[in-house]
């Protein structure tokens, strides 16, 4: 019995035998599920769902941004990413932008740059990615035409959609900056206040500019969004207001099929995206987690999430240490997601409290020349950023899809006349010359997208990613020990009450009981309480498909207006 009326939020898990599509928004979940229904596969139905999450959802992501999709595809006997991240422009340097002295606080903790600029206008842009790579995940591994996967965006873009409460807000949060720029305040604005969600002034959110760029691309192929006029308009725009961005940058852009990152979680393969992404990150923690007993030790016990923040600390600092673009800095990737790097680093974990200084391995043992990188991430105080979408279909193929325009709205700029809302994925980069994740010309910054995919003897188990930003890798690692030490189905392991350890305090859900968080307290820990609501965003906001013996369930963040949709 409780003294008080408390506000609780929850989901029923979704269950069906023939497929399964999760996504942050309800009607690109209904779109993925529709495409499974007519007998697409998983990946046709993550593309379909990808497109439409960029018009209904367009401050987290859209074809001015970049992403990351793994896929395991059992009938072809291939596992691959598909990497779309964005890429610095050639005229990029380190240096670029000058520092004003003091840290960024929002998301990572870099020198603070004058006037916002590699957060906010045409010099935060960097190449996208999100046309490249949708359209050849779907060429190498999907089933129906760039045009048919392409036709639901066209038409919310034409037709419009209800705005929700949620993009209404989203637009309030943000709307001084996207009033700085005409066609964005054109687009997303009623002449320059946020559109009303209430009914009988609620007017549908029409984009027609961005549903002739679809249209384009649909008839012609991704190329023209790279070479063509759409091309032609970026760079006029970004010629027009100092923007990097020229003719030559789109046309050498090139989205990849890589190899994924692999790993094991107690008895479960873990693949997920490589190198200058948060897949390295997620790997890690769950190998120095899987070193605990968590099990025995209990669902949110002071000593279970004593050693999941102790691991998510260590895999953070090694992160902001070593990772960056290997193709520009040597990167031990290999190193810090083996078995014996976390068995190693656990020796240095304290059993009764927290270590109050967490170092990154050691350089000599990773290989690597340069000195680890020292700054310490920022607060995180921005709203939720990116999008994910997993999907499952009936014949065990899976995807997981997480791409963004880095922050809410990416640079606040969309290009006149064609609808595209740009990145500000430079933001990524460390301002600061001579460390790993400086800038470079052409070189991808170092992202927190981490879509995960969990195997159990080859078969597709878990579809996994998140938003967020940053708390991503705490997120995702937490809700994977959710379901495989605690037995918690794929609802209950995202509802479920989380910590977070991604910024220089222990964040700790306020629906954790107050006997576990002051014992967290008394191991030294700087633990901040975060009452959880519609806004909360320091725990990330999950999606998530688990297999079953009998079909597929699919779970979504409650604090979210997220869904899970399954086909029979």
């Amino acid at each position: 019995m409780s003294t008080r009326t408390d506000w609780i939020l929850d989901r029923h898990e979704a269950r069906a035998p023939g497929g399964m599509v999760a996504t942050k928004d309800r009607i690109a979940a209904e779109l993925g599920a529709e495409v499974l229904r007519r007998g697409g596969n998983a990946v046709d139905a993550a593309v379909t769902a990808a497109f439409a999450l960029g018009v209904v959802e367009p401050f987290m992501s859209g074809v001015g941004g970049g992403g990351f999709l793994v896929a395991h595809l059992p009938e072809r006997g291939e596992t691959v990413v598909v990497d779309y991240a964005m890429v610095a422009p050639r005229a990029a340097s380190a240096g670029m932008y000058p520092l004003a002295g003091g840290s960024d606080q929002d998301l990572f903790g870099w020198p603070a740059v004058e006037g916002n600029a590699n957060t906010v206008g045409h010099r935060a842009v960097a190449v996208p990615g999100t046309v490249a790579g949708l359209a050849l995940a779907l060429e190498r591994f999907g089933t129906v035409p760039l045009a048919e996967a392409l036709a639901p965006a066209i038409r919310l873009a034409d037709e419009g959609f209800p705005v929700s409460w949620h993009t209404a807000l989203y637009v309030a949060i943000d709307l001084e900056n996207l009033n700085r720029y005409p066609a964005t305040r054109a687009t997303f604005t009623d002449d320059g206040v946020p559109p009303s969600p209430l009914p009988g002034l609620m007017r549908p959110l029409r984009q027609p500019d961005l549903a002739a760029t679809l249209r384009s691309i649909a008839a012609e192929g991704p190329r023209v969004f790279y070479e063509g006029p759409i091309a032609d308009a970026i760079v006029a725009d970004m010629r027009a207001n100092d923007g990097l961005i020229d003719a030559g940058d789109l046309a050498s852009y090139r989205a990849r099929v890589v190899p994924p990152l692999r790993s094991g979680y107690r008895g479960h393969e873990v693949v997920g995206a490589p190198a200058a992404s948060g897949g390295p990150t997620v790997l890690e923690t769950l190998n120095l987690m899987e070193g605990a007993p968590l099990a025995r030790l209990g669902h949110n016990s002071v000593a279970a999430l004593h050693e999941i923040a102790e691991a998510c600390r260590q895999a953070l600092v090694d992160r902001f240490a070593y990772l960056a673009d290997p193709d520009f800095v040597p990167v031990p990737v290999a190193e810090l997601v083996s078995k014996a790097y976390a068995a190693e680093q656990r020796t240095g974990f304290l059993p009764d409290r927290a270590r109050e200084t967490v170092l990154a391995g050691d350089r000599g043992r990773l290989g690597v020349a340069h000195d680890p990188e020292t700054s310490e991430p920022g607060y995180g105080r921005l709203p939720m950023t990116t999008t994910h979408v997993s999907v499952v279909d009936r014949a065990g193929n899976a995807v997981s899809l997480t791409q963004t325009l880095l922050s809410g709205w990416g640079s606040r700029v969309v290009v006149p006349g064609t609808g595209v809302l740009l990145n500000n994925g430079m933001m990524w980069f460390d301002p600061e010359p001579g460390r790993p994740n400086s800038i470079e010309g052409g070189k991808r910054p170092l992202a927190n997208m981490a879509p995960i995919l969990l195997l159990r003897d080859g078969q597709s188990f878990m579809s996994l990613g998140a938003m967020g930003g940053r708390r991503i890798l705490n997120a995702v690692p937490q809700i994977v020990a959710n379901v495989v030490d605690f037995g918690m189905g794929i609802q209950e392991a995202i509802t479920a009450p989380r910590i977070d350890y991604s910024t220089r305090r222990l964040e700790v859900s306020d629906r954790l009981p107050a006997e576990t968080i002051a014992g967290l307290e008394s191991l030294g820990y700087p633990v901040h309480p975060v009452e959880e609501h519609v806004l909360s965003f320091e725990f990330g906001s999950p999606v998530g498909v688990l297999a079953l013996p009998d079909g597929l369930a699919g779970g979504a963040n409650p604090f979210y207006p997220a869904m899970a949709v399954g086909v029979d």
